[in-house]
């Protein structure tokens, strides 16, 4: 038996224990809350991702709620970039707790929240708040959002170059996000929204394991980057058919901020991302969402992957030839194999079935779930990488207590 098919169940039984013991312990004193247990499984060619999730809400009187969270993926791959010496099944498991706090005014709310990542060699604390407020008598909402994280790592069975010819026991990477959104109500069945949301990165940036084959070094990444993304959405519903339709489209750019001696920008990467919804009740107590998501992404100057890109000329970061394979000469500054910087393709369809339970009243001993709701959804990714198409399965109910 695989090792992930054997990790697996452990996992599931840990989430669902914990969710057992929060609806029996906070029923009593969260009667109008809510409890979700959730479930996704990702499969493409090499790597299979199962992620049990339970989160916690509840929203007092007094206006202070509080939310938790926690989940699991069991992360399956045999890929040697993710901490083996060959290339063979091997299985990582990723704990993540999290806990939110709100307190809600007559117009306006500050919430607080703050998640702790753990793996076998990668450690992450964030803490991120925000503040919201409704004006136009509650037909407009604006929020602003921030964030720090620190994330250490370290390299099974090996010291790392956090810098090259500088190794260290552990690396480490530090963020700073902030973000806008403001949301208008357009007429009694349309709504439009616009953020803007950007983030600086410092510090390693790279995969401890990802190997570049023809330099036979590392991977060594700019340990600067300034990300940026501008998000429009727009949403409008037919009342005579109950129908649903929203529209988002996510524009990206990042650059290298700063005089950090480097003659030219190796970062650079741009992004479309177009994606549209439709919402469809068919029955009182059914509905499905049919999604599709269309992804286009250039790649980072400084990513040399055969061939040379035509539109990437011999600079500091790439050679004229095809010697060595990869592009790189061998005295470059940046390299990397990473598939996910090299120019991206993406088509994503889903479809989605949300039932209300209520019919389960009549049965014996399901009537317990008849409160709540399921969700399952199925999508595919098609993509032009390495890493080939994928699966995406979930599940969800949620149940209010």
């Amino acid at each position: 038996m695989k090792p992930w098919v054997r990790a697996a169940p452990r996992a599931w039984f840990r989430v669902g224990l914990i969710a057992c013991i929060a609806v029996l312990t906070a029923r009593a004193a969260w009667a109008d809350d809510y409890v979700v247990v959730r479930g996704a499984y990702y499969r493409e060619a090499s790597t299979r991702v199962i992620q049990p999730m339970v989160e916690l809400q509840r929203e007092s009187p007094s206006g202070v709620d509080v939310g938790a969270h926690f989940l699991i993926d069991t992360i399956t791959s045999a890929s040697i970039a993710a901490g083996t010496t060959i290339d063979n099944v091997f299985t990582e498991i990723r704990d993540e707790a999290g806990l939110r706090i709100r307190k809600r005014w007559e117009r306006s709310d500050v919430s607080l929240a703050y998640k702790y990542s753990s793996e076998s060699d990668y450690w992450s604390h964030a803490l991120a708040g925000s503040y919201g407020v409704r004006l136009w008598d509650d037909t407009a909402a604006l929020r602003f959002s921030f964030g720090v994280n620190h994330d250490t790592m370290a390299a099974k069975g090996r010291t790392p170059d956090c810098r090259p010819g500088k190794p260290a026991t552990f690396c480490t990477l530090k963020g700073t996000y902030g973000g806008v959104s403001y949301s208008q109500v357009l007429s009694p069945v349309s709504i439009a929204q616009v953020s803007y949301e950007a983030a600086y990165l410092e510090g390693f940036q790279g995969n401890l394991y990802r190997m570049v084959n023809a330099l036979m070094r590392y991977e060594y990444l700019p340990e600067h980057r300034l990300r940026n993304a501008i998000t429009p959405r727009f949403a409008f519903y037919i009342p005579k058919t109950a129908t649903g339709f929203q529209l988002h489209y996510r524009f990206y750019f990042d650059f290298y901020p700063g005089d950090y001696a480097t003659p030219s920008d190796p970062w650079l990467i741009t992004s479309h991302t177009v994606e549209a919804r439709m919402y469809q009740q068919l029955t009182p107590t059914l509905q499905v969402r049919l999604l599709l998501r269309i992804y286009h992404q250039s790649h980072a100057q400084f990513w040399c992957g055969p061939p040379v890109p035509s539109r990437l000329p011999a600079t500091e970061f790439c050679a004229t030839g095809t010697n060595p394979p990869s592009g790189y000469t061998t005295d470059a500054i940046y390299y990397t194999a990473d598939p996910k910087l090299s120019p991206v393709n993406t088509q994503y369809p889903e479809v989605q079935l949300v039932w209300n339970a209520d019919a389960l009243r009549v049965v014996p001993f399901l009537r317990w779930f008849a409160a709540g709701t399921f969700e399952i959804s199925y999508g595919h990714y098609f993509q032009n990488t390495s890493f080939g198409d994928a699966h995406v399965l979930q599940t969800g109910y949620r149940l209010p207590y």
